[in-house]
């Protein structure tokens, strides 16, 4: 990638670096096929597009990583290839980048904090690309429901602030359900398993795009695919908050919070080791967002245990699983609720004071400390020591995940583990990576 977009995003990491982020780490499961919840209302895995990310193979050369195919886990990415009549047209079915946008890179293409999926050409077009997830273990016959969230940008402009308004290349997304979940390496959205819903078209903002189909096997796949009609500057695609439902099943979220039921979502906390909160007060809101002002989403009585997947810097504010938030998460705060045993033992604090400053071992989620690897593309350099003229040791792929082991005293540098350095560690320039919530934490980053 050339110009304009390799400046955006070698900036952007820069910004992620330095820039205050709320959460800690969400809890992340292993990369893999999704697996659905028995009476759960969202089938999907990592349904909010949160870190960590992977780097994907390259599906017009398999058996090779593409260093800029970088997604979210659980969701995978597909393009077009080109024919062979298409290989000295580089305006035509170019291979799209793959990155995952953060609030602190464009906060109007994130729709639900932290991060979203993100996917563009410059100065072209692919026919048919986007990002697809496969869900196991559902019952044949059950219809579902596909919902994800875009937001598009297609202009061939780079006046600020950019515009679809300014000669969109035509940028459209549409939903789709694999019935059979037979995928490889890319969907055949011709196949006559494949359901897809109308394509929308929403410029600048975030609209939905929606498809139901019926399952014809104990396995499905979602997807998110786009097309453009013109190779412009900005054909680019963001992607947030999606969800697959049974319907007819478990009722949509009631606006009215007592009409909630949050103790059936705290069962699997309540019953196993999953690390938890009980409230402790006769009642306790469970809110969208962690602040008072968030919108009430339901009024959990005493003794309600919740699943909990991170909290917030401040620890003021647990992320709970939820299912009548969008993404099936939501926040309660501290002062209502007390740690079950699983939380404690997971911790190994009792419940967080705002006093205390919280460290990568307090992740409940017990993702390590980590930074990201964004170069735009290149490989990044690993040194021996802190420092420009340091010898280097090796050089690492973009989209790679690092594991941290601190951070330089002027904060330019992190310090790594490194099989290939004398104590098992080596440097990566701060200004190419992205450090996680754990990865800040052990920084004493804000």
């Amino acid at each position: 990638m050339i110009g304009a977009k390799v400046h955006r995003w070698l900036c952007a990491a820069l910004c992620a670096t330095l820039c205050t982020a709320a959460l800690c780490a969400a809890a992340m499961s292993a990369p893999g096929a999704a697996h659905a919840q028995s009476g759960g209302p969202n089938l999907l895995k990592n349904p909010g597009f949160d870190w960590p990310a992977q780097t994907n193979g390259d599906v017009c050369a398999p058996g090779w990583a593409k260093d800029n195919a970088i997604t979210p886990h659980e969701w995978m990415a597909f393009w077009t290839c080109k024919s062979g009549e298409e290989l000295n047209q580089d305006l035509v079915n170019r291979a799209p980048e793959f990155r995952v946008m953060t609030v602190d890179i464009a906060a109007d293409r994130v729709r639900g904090y932290p991060t979203s999926a993100s996917f563009f050409t410059y100065r072209s077009i692919n026919r048919s690309a986007g990002l697809y997830q496969i869900v196991r273990d559902i019952t044949p016959g059950t219809r579902l429901r596909f919902s994800v969230w875009v937001n598009l940008l297609t202009t061939n402009s780079d006046v600020l602030p950019l515009s679809s308004s300014r000669q969109p290349g035509g940028l459209r997304a549409r939903a789709c359900i694999h019935t059979t979940g037979n995928i490889f390496l890319v969907p055949n959205l011709n196949d006559p398993a494949v359901v897809c819903g109308d394509w929308v078209r929403p410029y600048d903002t975030w609209g939905e795009a929606v498809v139901e189909a019926t399952a014809a096997a104990n396995v499905v796949a979602v997807v998110l695919d786009s097309t453009a009609d013109y190779p412009v500057i900005h054909n680019d695609v963001h992607v947030d908050d999606a969800s697959l439902t049974v319907v007819g099943g478990n009722p949509a979220p009631a606006s009215n919070p007592t009409q909630q039921q949050p103790a059936a979502a705290s069962a699997t906390a309540a019953t196993t080791g999953t690390p938890g909160v009980v409230v402790k007060m006769p009642t306790a809101n469970v809110r969208a967002a962690p602040s008072f002002s968030g919108a009430i989403l339901a009024s959990a009585p005493q003794g309600t245990t919740f699943p909990v997947r991170a909290y917030t810097a401040d620890r003021e504010w647990w992320q709970i699983e939820f299912s009548g938030a969008p993404g099936g998460l939501a926040y309660i705060h501290n002062s209502v609720v007390t740690l079950n045993a699983a939380a404690q033992a997971a911790l190994g604090i009792g419940a967080p004071a705002a006093s205390q400053q919280p460290t990568a071992a307090q992740t409940i989620v017990g993702a390590p400390a980590q930074v990201v690897v964004n170069t735009g593309g290149g490989r990044l350099n690993v040194r021996a020591a802190p420092a420009s003229n340091g010898q280097i040791l090796g050089r690492v792929q973009n989209g790679a995940s690092l594991e941290v082991k601190g951070i330089s005293p002027d904060r330019r540098w992190w310090r790594i583990a490194y099989a290939g350095g004398a104590d098992g560690t080596a440097w990566v320039m701060a200004q190419y990576v992205i450090p996680n919530a754990a990865a800040r934490q052990l920084a004493g980053l804000p």
